[in-house]
């Protein structure tokens, strides 16, 4: 816990501070390496402590929210059903009738056909017995993955197995710096 009261002092110092000591220390020896494997183990602990705080405090709020949310809709929706029953009352009567007033509206809209689609594999077979090809799509992509590892790298350019120029790809080299602790 000491630690932890250390790193969060360090964390108090203004951005002066916390410069003045990075241009004071040099790693120059395993020893120094070790220190700062440590700072770095202690920042991470750090992150991990902010970060379940914040989370916390954040599910708090959302399950506050969603609750808030649940009731809201609820009433919504009983006021919506009442408008509705009046509208439907009054469709009995005027089957064109639109409820209009200052405040808002309220009205069916235009009767829709709605499509589900069952069975796809049907229906493709239905549009190819029909020759309704139109209504069919064929999608062509590139298997990356496998194609990259036929490819080599050369002076930015990709070169495949037969020595051939891939134009479309270029390439680069990088190489990852580790650091575990």
């Amino acid at each position: 816990m000491e630690n932890l009261l250390t790193i969060e002092e360090d964390f108090d110092k203004t951005e002066e501070e916390k410069e003045e000591v990075r241009e004071k220390f040099v790693v120059d020896s395993l020893s120094a390496c070790d220190w700062c494997f440590r700072k770095l183990g202690q920042i991470k602990k750090i992150k991990e402590e902010q970060t379940a705080y914040v989370k916390n405090i954040i599910d708090e709020y959302k399950e506050y929210l969603e609750k808030e949310i649940k009731k809201l809709d609820d009433d919504e929706a009983y006021f919506k059903g009442l408008l509705e029953a009046y509208v439907n009352k009054r469709m009995e009567e005027d089957p064109k009738f639109k409820l209009k007033t200052a405040v808002g509206s309220a009205s069916y809209g235009k009767l829709q056909t709605k499509f589900e689609w069952v069975d796809e594999n049907k229906v493709l077979e239905f549009l190819e017995d029909n020759e309704l090809y139109d209504f069919i799509e064929v999608k062509k992509s590139i298997k990356k993955t496998d194609f990259k590892k036929k490819l080599t790298g050369s002076n930015g350019l990709a070169v495949d197995e037969n020595g051939e120029i891939v134009e479309g790809i270029v390439s680069s080299e990088f190489r990852n710096f580790n650091v575990k602790y």
